[in-house]
């Protein structure tokens, strides 16, 4: 059940199903999508205001409005999230999926947008873990905007980066998985959970205390996701804790809660790598979520070649 690559021409939703966003968020990466001769379309809703203790991109009628559009409108072949934030798990159990699922569209984004990456891999259903539409505060890299270029075409995509002290060798072939470790973690017990066989787990996440990461990975202990997994791939943590007693909070790569996930994973005879270059940093490289990906870890070199 892929979905199909796109191509000059092609009609994009944009639409926020999560936090609130304004039009000048968005101007400089809708450029970008122009510029890869691709058609933006805008949801009707999506620069709606809604206060419910926290700033939402409308209520979860108008929200849930904008993504059914994109679901099942055939002149839409993909959907670029505007932003994360928190809200996408408001919208999964009341979309109606059952057109998208006859002909499936890719659904891009990250954080809060793990929600939709999770419940749709279990469906083995591909996403695309990538930029949203809004950025973080701070410039995006070439190679973001490079990867996410080839995800939707359907280049080739294959990543090669440095070992790291802290990684587990191992060679593996699995489905890719995972997303945001705090959106992982909320889903466990739900529909969403992570489920199924030869799973190559990745995480990334921001602004948690490092008393809350131990507790997110001691729920992932604790229900059984990593026993089972067959590998690690640890992205970005950055933020963490408080800046007052964290040297690293500015960092992209947190020594901190590399060495907590990393007491997590010693047990675990898995390949494990950490400093994967996404999440919530600049360089944030696309990820074909819900693939089937060859992942090695040697001593010097990790890859992750996409199948």
């Amino acid at each position: 059940m892929k979905p199909t690559f796109l191509k000059p021409k092609d009609k994009v939703a944009i639409i926020a199903p999560s936090g609130r966003v304004f039009k000048e968020d968005l101007s400089e990466n809708i450029d970008f999508l122009t510029s890869l001769e691709l058609v933006p379309v805008f949801g009707e809703n999506i620069f709606a205001d809604f206060n419910n203790g926290y700033l939402y991109a409308g209520t979860i009628q108008q929200r849930l409005q904008d993504f059914q559009y994109a679901l099942d409108n055939d002149e839409i072949k993909a959907i670029w999230c505007a932003r994360g934030g928190y809200g996408a798990v408001q919208l999964i159990d009341q979309l109606n999926w059952d057109k998208f699922l006859n002909k499936p569209k890719w659904i891009i984004g990250y954080s809060d947008i793990t929600a939709f990456h999770n419940h749709l891999n279990n469906w083995n259903i591909p996403t695309l873990h990538a930029i949203t539409v809004k950025k973080l505060n701070l410039s995006y890299t070439k190679e973001s905007f490079q990867t996410f270029k080839k995800a939707i075409f359907g280049e080739e995509l294959y990543y090669e980066i440095p070992g790291n002290p802290l990684n587990k060798t191992g060679n593996v072939q699995g489905k890719l998985v995972g997303g945001n470790l705090s959106i992982i973690y909320s889903l466990n017990g739900s529909l969403s959970a992570l489920n199924g066989d030869n799973l190559i787990l990745f995480m990334e996440d921001w602004n948690e205390n490092w008393y809350h990461l131990d507790r997110m990975l001691m729920n992932l202990k604790r229900s059984g996701l990593l026993g089972k997994i067959k590998g690690l791939i640890v992205g970005s943590f950055t933020r963490m804790d408080i800046q007052e007693e964290n040297p690293e909070f500015l960092a992209e790569y947190d020594s901190m809660s590399y060495q907590i996930i990393h007491q997590y994973m010693e047990n675990y005879n898995i390949p494990v790598c950490f400093g994967f270059p996404a999440g919530h940093t600049g360089d944030n490289r696309a990820l074909l979520m819900g693939t089937e990906v060859e992942f090695t870890v040697s001593e010097n070199y990790v890859n992750l070649n996409f199948i």
